[in-house]
């Protein structure tokens, strides 16, 4: 407020009563905008829940969004002389593997020379492995080390590494494949005599041979080390030659993983109920009677009630894997049986052992449970989603609270400013009234007649 002493003149206390003109102008629209900040600030704690709640819950739906998600197997392997997947799919069973033989690739070495520094001649070289081929063509100024580098950087380069070895015996050049297994043996040509001794002169050090392994005694051959589908579903390593010592392979539907995850999509689904029931309570809720907590709730339980036409299975619908609401509107895996029928408990046991890629394709198929629950809380929740937009409008519309405070304060400077001119005039005017009334009584009683003396 403005500083000034309204009353000097006449006496009356002015500044009490523009004091309580502003404050009676002010009171109104202070609590308006409190209300108002307090609604904004409530709100936005709760969209905010909200919205975490549901992010929460996606990432959940996001480990069951493929139905290889559900299709996971225990492998379990007595040694480190292979390594083991599979793609979830394997038969359960128990395999004895032996490891005979690794795949090798060529190694050869050109004739030997003086120094990485010679030169050897001009001419073309030719690198064959198996049906892989490629050219290189030699300067009659290329050293050693020049052509290893025009081996290695040759575009159509299959895979073959050259390298320039100094020993006692002398400098050659050493290629060495990546391509393994016999029919790929590398061999080095050339029509340019000039160059043999890093062709047709080069020896191999190192063959190119097959990896072999016995599974259950049954040989089984292959160019690399990776034996995939030699057993159905199954992808094994050999990493270590071990003859005559056995490697005992052990495969297993791992139906805890899909209990679990089942489990956690009960949980958090749960998690989210409860999270709306809070903020949607209509004494306490931070978002009481807002549409969207009754239209998600509505949606979210036909989601998870209603059976999914398009599958294949015979499961298509949560309560087929023995999970229900309750009457609280809360999934359940129920321990309690209801008459004649299985618990959800037993229900859920027996499809995990019996139906588990079923359960796959209820949750994680094109229109299955997960997809239409990712849909819906990207309705709210994405970018441009229901709860996003909201978030949005109201930190600026609280952002919006401080200029209106602004607003009111100078609206308020100017009434008092208008009220200090109007009682200005009346502090003036009673002043004046004030000394002529002091100006009557002192004529008056100096009048004849009013002498007391």
């Amino acid at each position: 407020m403005n500083l000034t002493a309204a009353g000097i003149g006449s006496g009356l206390d002015l500044e009490s009563i523009i004091e309580a003109f502003v404050t009676a102008e002010a009171v109104p629209s202070e609590v308006r905008l409190q209300n108002k900040e307090d609604r904004i600030t409530t709100e936005l704690s709760g969209v905010g829940s909200f919205k975490s709640a549901l992010s929460t819950f996606q990432s959940v739906l996001d480990k069951m969004s493929d139905t290889d998600d559900f299709n996971k197997q225990t492998i379990d392997v007595s040694s480190s002389d292979i390594s083991v997947e599979t793609n979830g799919y394997a038969s359960n069973g128990v395999f004895s593997i032996e490891v005979q033989q690794l795949a090798l690739a060529t190694r050869m070495e050109s004739a030997t020379f003086t120094s990485a520094d010679d030169t050897v001649g001009d001419g073309t070289l030719t690198f064959t492995a198996g049906s892989d081929t490629f050219d290189v063509t030699i300067a009659s100024t290329d050293t050693l080390s020049a052509i290893r580098d025009k081996i290695n950087e040759a575009s159509d380069n299959f895979g073959l590494t050259a390298n320039v070895i100094t020993t006692d015996a002398g400098t050659f050049l050493s290629y060495s494949s990546e391509i393994t297994g016999g029919d790929n043996e590398l061999t080095v040509t050339t029509a340019d005599t000039a160059i043999d001794n890093i062709a047709t002169n080069a020896t191999i050090s190192q063959n190119a041979q097959d990896a072999i392994i016995e599974i259950n005694g049954n040989t089984v051959t292959n160019s690399t080390n990776e034996f995939k589908n030699s057993i159905e579903d199954v992808t094994i390593t050999a990493a270590v030659e071990n003859v005559g010592v056995i490697t005992t392979l052990t495969i297993a539907q791992d139906e805890d993983n899909g209990k679990d995850l089942l489990e956690s999509f009960v949980s958090a689904y749960n998690a989210l109920r409860s999270t709306m029931d809070v903020l949607g309570n209509a004494e306490t809720g931070d978002l009481a009677f807002d549409p969207n907590i009754r239209q998600m709730k509505s949606q979210l339980t036909s989601i998870v009630t209603d059976s999914i036409d398009s599958l294949s299975g015979n499961l298509d619908s949560l309560s087929d894997v023995g999970i229900t609401l309750d009457s609280n509107g809360k999934l359940e895996i129920s321990a309690v049986a209801i008459g004649t029928l299985s618990t959800g408990s037993e229900t859920l046991a027996d499809v995990l052992e019996n139906n588990l890629n079923e359960i796959g394709e209820l949750f994680a198929s094109d229109d299955g449970i997960t997809s239409q629950l990712s849909t819906l809380i990207d309705d709210y929740n994405g970018s441009d989603g229901t709860l996003t937009v909201w978030k949005t409008a109201l930190s600026l519309e609280k952002s919006s609270i401080a200029d209106e405070y602004e607003a009111l304060e100078e609206r308020l400077r100017d009434y008092e400013d208008t009220l200090r001119k109007k009682f200005g005039f009346l502090d003036a005017t009673v002043s004046s009234f004030n000394a002529t009334s002091e100006w009557l009584t002192s004529t008056l009683s100096n009048l004849p007649g009013n002498n007391k003396d």
